[in-house]
């Protein structure tokens, strides 16, 4: 056991905490950096986790190394790889890491993310079951595919579809599971969700929608999904229900909590405690923008988060000031959110649903746009449609007033 001493602790291996560091490092040139990453890898960006370090055999893991090594000397950050935090005492400002180890800090980042959802499900402890967060898992998966090509995904959200894509692509028999009506269920309407379907089904794949899901089947290993229609036969079983927040380690060191998830940041990202932030999934933040205290799920969010957290931590005083976005890629398609992803109700079409050449435009009551997503074939289409829905969200424009036009319909 020993201790150490820094200026800025960054808790959480993944992108928020190593943007937080190179930003830092931009404001403050001298100031000591600790990197502390419970995963035995240096930062990395989990989008490939489930698209190429699922689809592709030659994959390597440092394809999704959020930097090239030697980013961390060049820059005098400390990484602390394989070693989790395991206590936070603000009053002291120290940390203790599960090594024993103890790490007095100025301040402090908490980026902690999420852990998948679901591992309470009956039959989710048996052999052939499988969850998708870590390039580990990954990596797992791809060795499992070839000698258990029959996959039920569970689950029909971002990473269900994504998981299921890839499946596709590998030749494997592939069924998806949810209890929703149709995909993307939770921030998509009926209409985008009935496309994904139709557009997976031409594929191969087979849906089982609008039945829970009970529990895994199998003696030795999974040999089915259970849900309250029946049973779906499967010899691999992969578990997208969403995830968890890491929010442990705050709750035990006396940070404000929310009751629906996340640490409770305000909107420069500080938390209850002056001297600790927090960044990415795990920050229920005081969003500017859309005017509502959430927690948003996403990597662009989270190195954006990482930014503006690691800006405020080294002397500026900005408000984290950003439209949500979120992407998808799946099949030969392309997909962007922009604004608020909880929100699902009355929406309006721009081109082409059956061509896959859309966007679709989310609206309040009054016509105020809340939330855009665009679905292209080519994925440089989007970028300005992703500007102009930035436009509109952030003027709270009515969608009477929008012509197909600005989005090149």
């Amino acid at each position: 056991m020993s201790s150490h001493t820094t200026k800025y602790l960054l808790i959480g291996g993944g992108v928020a905490s190593v943007s937080a560091a190179q930003t830092i490092r931009d404001h403050d040139k001298e100031g000591s950096i600790l990197l502390v990453c419970g995963e035995n890898h240096p930062p990395y960006d989990r989008p490939p986790v489930s698209k190429s370090a699922l689809a592709k055999d030659t994959f390597a893991d440092d394809d999704a190394y959020s930097k090239f090594d030697n980013f961390y000397p060049d820059n005098h950050i400390d990484l602390l790889v394989g070693v989790r935090a395991t206590r936070l005492d603000p009053a002291a400002r120290t940390a203790t890491l599960e090594n024993g180890d103890t790490v007095t800090y100025e301040k402090a980042l908490l980026a902690t993310g999420a852990k998948p959802h679901g591992s309470d499900l009956p039959g989710a402890e048996l052999p052939g079951v499988f969850y998708l967060r870590t390039l580990d898992d990954a990596r797992n998966l791809r060795e499992v595919f070839p000698r258990h090509p029959d996959v039920v995904v569970v689950g029909a959200g971002y990473l269900g579809i994504e998981v299921a894509a890839a499946c596709i692509g590998r030749g494997l028999k592939t069924t998806i599971v949810s209890a929703g009506g149709h995909p993307w269920h939770l921030f998509a309407s009926e209409t985008t969700g009935s496309f994904i379907k139709t557009r997976f089904e031409r594929e191969g794949a087979r849906f089982v929608l609008g039945h829970h899901v009970i529990g895994v089947a199998g003696t030795s290993r999974a040999e089915a999904v259970v849900t309250d229609a029946g049973t779906t036969s499967a010899q691999c079983v992969v578990i997208c229900t969403g995830a968890e927040l890491n929010t442990e380690l705050a709750s035990a060191a006396g940070l404000k909590v929310a009751t629906d998830g996340g640490i409770v940041v305000d909107s420069k990202l500080q938390t209850s405690d002056p001297h600790v932030w927090a960044a990415g999934d795990v920050a229920h933040f005081d969003d500017v923008v859309l005017g509502k205290q959430w927690h948003a799920e996403h990597h662009l969010h989270a190195r954006w988060q990482g930014r503006a957290a690691g800006a405020n931590m080294a002397g500026a005083d900005t408000p984290y000031d950003q439209v949500p976005y979120f992407f998808s890629d799946f099949l030969d398609l392309h997909m962007i959110l922009r604004g608020d992803s909880e929100l699902v109700g009355e929406s309006t079409f721009y081109g082409s649903v059956k061509d896959g050449e859309f966007v679709e435009l989310y609206f309040e009551g009054d016509g105020t746009i809340r939330k855009g997503i665009a679905i292209s074939h080519d994925e440089p289409k989007l970028d300005p449609i992703s500007e102009t829905l930035e436009r509109l969200i952030r003027e709270r424009k009515d969608v009477r007033e929008v012509r197909a036009k600005e989005f090149g319909f």
